[in-house]
């Protein structure tokens, strides 16, 4: 407690005594002086001179004066009682303090207001969020900015929502009516009525024709090309052809797979050499009209099938129809490739560097593999697996392999492995189904097959698609042939033609409608067009070309199915 209260009433209490002492009979501390000169007696006690007070019958120098409480209050026993906006500090009255404000969590005090985060604002010492500013849209809808999101059946007039006079439109899962309109999600327009992925612009077009959604109609005698009509090309000039069979004087019947720019063939024929009712279907390569067998792998059955070859005649192929089993054959000489650790595999590639390509069971399922020097590597998967699908069909000379795997989603996706060891996902006509690629030129162009819906049956529809730099066309089917909905690329050169079929049953040309068909500049040609009409052949499926424009396949000769070369005139 301040020490000038107490010395208040301490010298209060003493006065009270003195005045009790100065009524005895005792005399004061000096009769001479009354009141010690400073002042007079008045009965039983001093009235002093200003600036004195008494002290019993004497009157002393008065002190400081005292102020109680700072005079801003009184003293109640030990502690002061303030006046209103005052509060003891001290022993004395001092102005109360503001009350402190809260502010909450979206702001600080400062002094006697807030300081609030963007968005918030001070209401009644607390920091709460900003109105948004805009119209008031009443009970049927909320201000979005400068305008109303109104509810279903209501639109926004004047700032108000309202009953909708207009039939409310449906928008889809992709947006919400907005009077006479959609608001469509990110990604969608608005499109008679309903929201829609937003497509990419339409083309231009050029002075020679108009847009029609996303491709152009063109004037007569213009095509389109990268969204622009421009001078229709005339059709190439295709070469003339000669027609060889490949096939022994019998004529018992023979399938060409591939051959080389020598002019050396491979496939299978019916043997001679081998007995049998009918006679088995061996593996050959033919050359200058001269047909030589390859044989059989030790311990394998009568059957052996040969699908590449390269520059120096090396041939690759299987032998064994129960159990394949990979060979490469050399001067006469047929060399088992081994396996990944299964029983079977099949080689189907040889470049000029003698590296060759195929399938090998792992002992769980068909791998891709590549084989240099005997030493047979797998090649992995676009998914990243060891125990799923895959095969390589072919290699070019710069060590590219195609073929296919399982992608992430396990469907079967046309794969590239680039020398430099990408695995590449070379794509599909339909991103949710299957493709496989069957061979790739110098220039890393590729070929194959992609299916593109479905029979009505549910059984898988095949398109021809050629790729690259990442861009997968479709080829196409035959119109003339309209029974012929599959179309298979099996091969392709280095000036980029194509070769392959159109059917009416996929992987088997041999049934039904089929057509052995030559894609120059992407624009697809029934060989059966290129050879005498009365020539007694149906060309039926392409299967390999070489860099002059040689073709092999195999069709059917007067009725009996054979092996033929198309060498260009």
């Amino acid at each position: 407690m301040h020490p000038r209260p107490l010395h208040l009433a301490f010298l209060a209490v003493t006065a009270v005594l003195m005045v009790s002492c100065g009524s005895s009979d005792e005399p004061g501390p000096d009769e001479t002086a009354e009141c010690s000169g400073h002042g007079h007696l008045h009965g039983d006690h001093c009235h002093c001179d200003e600036g004195y007070v008494a002290d019993g019958l004497t009157c002393v120098v008065a002190g400081e004066p005292v102020i109680e409480c700072g005079g801003h209050g009184h003293l109640h026993g030990d502690h002061c009682h303030c006046d209103e906006g005052y509060t003891e500090q001290n022993g004395t009255c001092v102005v109360a303090p503001e009350p402190g404000l809260d502010c909450g969590e979206h702001g600080h005090a400062h002094g006697d207001h807030c300081h609030c985060d963007e968005g918030y604002v001070e209401q009644e010492g607390t920091c709460v969020a900003a109105p948004v500013t805009g119209p008031d849209c009443g009970e049927h809808g909320h201000a979005h900015g400068d305008h109303c999101h109104c509810d279903e059946g209501y639109e926004e007039k004047e700032g108000t929502c309202v009953p909708q006079t207009e039939p409310v439109l449906d928008c889809g899962e992709h947006g919400h009516s907005h009077g006479d309109h959609c608001h469509c999600d990110a990604g969608y327009v608005e499109e008679n009525g309903t929201c829609v992925p937003e497509t990419e612009p339409e083309p231009g077009c050029g002075e020679h024709g108009h847009s029609h959604g996303d491709h152009c109609h063109c004037d007569a005698g213009y095509v389109e090309e990268n969204g622009t009509c421009v001078p229709e090309q005339p059709n190439p000039v295709l070469p003339t052809y000669t027609i060889v069979p490949i096939m022994y004087p019998s004529g018992s019947g023979s399938f060409a797979l591939e051959l080389n720019d020598a002019g050396q063939v491979v496939g299978n024929v019916r043997s001679t050499v081998i007995t049998g009712t009918p006679p088995p279907l061996i593996a050959y390569r033919w050359s200058e009209e001269s047909i030589t067998e390859l044989g059989i792998l030790p311990g394998s059955n009568n059957f052996s099938r040969a699908y590449g070859l390269n520059a120096s005649g090396v041939v690759v192929g299987e032998s064994d129809n129960n159990t394949p089993r990979a060979f490469r054959w050399e001067n006469g000489v047929m060399t088992d490739l081994g396996t990944l650790g299964g029983a079977s595999a099949v080689a189907t590639g040889i470049n000029d560097s003698g590296v060759i390509v195929g399938g090998a069971s792992n002992g769980t399922t068909s791998r891709a593999f590549r084989w240099v020097d005997g030493t047979m590597t797998e090649l992995g998967s676009l998914d990243g697996q060891g125990n799923t699908l895959a095969r390589a069909w072919d290699i070019n000379n710069a060590g590219d392999v195609v073929g296919s795997s399982k992608n992430a989603q396990g469907v079967t996706r046309a794969t590239l492995w680039t020398a430099q060891g990408q695995l590449v996902n070379v794509g599909a006509l339909d991103v949710s189904l299957a493709s496989q690629a069957y061979a790739v030129n110098e220039s890393r162009q590729v070929v194959g097959s992609a299916v593109i819906g479905a029979t009505s049956g549910g059984s898988p529809i095949y398109n021809a698609f050629t790729w690259s730099d990442g861009t997968v066309r479709s080829l196409g089917t035959l119109s003339s042939q309209p029974t012929a909905i599959h179309s298979e690329a099996k091969a392709i050169n280095a000036s980029g033609w194509i070769v392959g079929y159109v059917g009416q049953y996929h992987g088997n040309a041999s049934l039904g409608t089929a057509a052995a068909v030559l894609w120059v500049d992407e624009r697809i040609h029934d060989l059966n067009t290129l050879i005498p009409a009365d020539s007694g052949w149906t060309l039926l499926s392409a299967e390999g070309i070489n860099t002059r424009g040689d073709i092999v396949g195999f069709g059917r000769f007067n009725g009996t199915s054979t092996a033929f070369k198309l060498v260009r005139q």
